[in-house]
């Protein structure tokens, strides 16, 4: 398992049943993330994805401890 930080580019909100936000790893790819727990994110604040091997598995709010598991990810262009 490796775990990367990633930017909060913007937060959507409730999309029920799961939350959704836009991220931006360091290579500046961006990604729609859909995750089920609230994680108290704001715009501008870096957050921790886990990985295992491809798949990925949970994102993490470093400032208030709060972690969900990922449900759904899409790439930007």
């Amino acid at each position: 398992m490796r775990t990367e930080s990633f930017k909060v580019l913007q937060t959507f909100g409730l999309e029920y049943p799961n939350y959704k936000m836009l991220a931006q790893a360091k290579s500046g790819n961006r990604y729609i993330v859909w995750y089920p727990d609230s994680l108290g994110v704001d715009v501008g604040q870096e957050v921790l994805i886990d990985f295992n091997d491809d798949s990925w598995r949970t994102i993490d709010n470093p400032r208030n401890g709060r972690k969900s598991d990922i449900a759904k990810v899409s790439k930007v262009n």
